[in-house]
């Protein structure tokens, strides 16, 4: 979800495996080198679209959170630029023969950002609490139990063996953070109560509405690790600006060295600049979520009637303007991560036929039910989607209000089925398949894990084939959602600053400012 979203619910996140994973950094990704080229100190300014609901980066999939504290926090494992696990707050991994019991020696001398040493206690409290309250704890790691075996050494029990076990523990979507005991301890479901982490940064000011301003943290240390963080700068502050207008004036005058989430339509206004420069990444894609548990689209009809309605192109240059920012695709993978790419089911791919639509919403019972199409400006292609998508669907007889809220509200609402019928949200491009794409709450996940499961118990990602075509083909029968296509990410960076890197979203910790 932005959005990578992820947002309240529990998805099948896909996209390239180790093979084909240099797509997850951007276009023009910095180096460590070009970070140092800069000099030490000063503040970098973010931009972010829409202010984050939570700094609990473990309970949430909300591409905002990811963003704000990626530079707060830590987790055993961590992503490598080509997708692969590392090590990160663990120096040594083993894996029992029968692969259900991982040991993992822990640093030691860590600190966390109130100056305590990490020990085992913490990470048991961290990562057993992420079982039991993310999106892929809850999927992936369902009878797991993380238990300590010595100050430094900690043990995950899987009840049964998942190939994709390190890269969850690395996913930041959500991640696998860890924090202090106490502040688990003292943590209800909906959230922590103190932001501390291991992190390169540490937070100084959250002022709601306006910024957050996180500051360095001088204890920190990446010495030993195969990924390195390089703080240079003294702060980063976030500032929450809602107005896409506004981002695009802070980056071309100086005002902001990193600018978020901009819009096909002004990254020439951006490229033309003298003093900002245009990143791109893999997007993941657009999709238009259904509430299958109750209302209209519990009837699979309706859901099928929507579904042959959508023109995805017509949608898509609404959202992206120029075909060279979005791919029309019917598989979930992009066509350029081959492993996990799929063209199952895809007939039921951007019909447009207004005619076998209409025969559908006949055979559903619909009788002129409002639909309430919820969306959010704060991320423009989603709500430019959500117009398309109400015109389409008035054009086959569906009564449909959209309501519009900022992203905060609409994570919000999303997560109660009586609020909602249907929405568009683009999800960010992931490193590894293990999740299923469709909500626990409006869907059904019960046949989907079927599937998934045989996934995760496969030798190798060949032998698993069937299952990968099986279950893109359930998507499509189904309808948990309907795909509409994939987008590319841009990012602006200013010519001040180097270090730059995008990895499952951007990183902020190993930049500088040469000014």
């Amino acid at each position: 979800m932005k959005r990578t979203y992820l947002l309240f619910i529990s998805l099948l996140t896909i996209v390239l495996m180790v093979a084909g994973c240099s797509g997850n950094a951007s276009k023009n990704t910095s180096s460590e080198k070009e970070g140092k080229e800069g000099k030490e100190g000063g503040t970098l300014n973010v931009a972010s679209q829409s202010e984050p609901a939570t700094l609990d980066a473990q309970i949430t999939g909300d591409s905002d959170v990811k963003d704000a504290t990626r530079s707060i926090y830590e987790g055993l494992m961590i992503l490598d630029d080509k997708g692969n696990p590392k090590p990160d707050l663990a120096s040594k991994v083993d894996i029992s023969d029968d692969k259900k019991t991982y040991t993992f020696q822990l640093r030691k001398g860590v600190k966390f950002h109130n100056s305590k040493e990490m020990t085992a206690d913490d990470v048991v409290a961290s990562i057993n609490r992420w079982i039991k309250l993310s999106s892929l704890g809850k999927t992936n790691f369902s009878g797991a139990e993380m238990t300590k075996t010595g100050d430094y050494t900690v043990e995950l029990h899987l009840p049964s063996p998942n190939v994709n076990t390190l890269s969850l523990l690395a996913d930041p979507i959500p991640a696998a953070a860890i924090l202090p005991k106490e502040v688990v301890d003292n943590a209800s479901d909906e959230g922590i109560k103190d932001y501390i982490g291991t992190g390169p940064y540490k937070v100084k000011e959250w002022k709601k509405n306006q910024y957050l301003l996180l500051e360095k943290f001088k204890d920190y240390s990446s010495k030993g690790r195969e990924v390195k963080k390089t703080p240079h700068v003294d702060e980063i502050k976030i500032s929450f600006v809602s107005d896409e207008s506004t981002r695009i004036s802070g980056i071309t005058t100086g005002q902001f060295d990193v600018a978020l989430s901009v819009s096909s339509d002004n990254a020439k206004q951006v490229e033309g600049s003298q003093n900002a420069k245009v990143e791109t990444s893999p997007g993941g894609f657009m999709g238009l979520f259904y509430n299958a548990d109750k209302g209209v689209f519990k009837d699979i009809n309706a859901r099928k009637a929507v579904n042959a309605a959508l023109n995805s192109k017509d949608i898509l240059d609404s959202s992206y303007g120029s075909s060279d920012y979005y791919k029309l695709s019917s598989s979930i993978v992009n066509k350029e991560y081959p492993n996990y790419y799929s063209t199952a089911g895809k007939e039921e791919y951007n019909q447009h036929d207004k005619k076998k639509a209409k025969e559908y919403l006949k055979k559903s019972g619909y009788n002129g039910e409002e639909i309430r199409l919820m969306a959010s400006r704060d991320y423009q292609d989603q709500y430019n989607t959500a117009v398309v998508v109400q015109q389409e669907l008035k054009d086959i007889g569906m009564n449909v209000k959209l309501e519009v809220y900022d992203w905060a509200t609409f994570s919000d609402k999303m997560s109660d089925t009586n609020q909602w019928d249907i929405y568009p949200v683009d999800w960010n491009a992931r490193s590894t398949i293990f999740q299923g794409f469709w909500t626990t709450k409006g869907t059904s996940v019960e046949k989907s894990m079927d599937y998934l499961n045989k996934i995760k118990a496969a030798p190798s990602v060949k032998e698993a084939r069937g299952d990968i075509d099986a279950i893109q083909q359930y998507v499509w029968d189904e309808l948990p959602f309907t795909l509409i296509g994939h987008k590319v990410n841009i990012n602006a960076v200013s010519n001040n600053s180097k270090g730059y890197e995008y990895n499952l979203g951007p990183i902020f910790y190993n930049m500088s400012l040469t000014k």
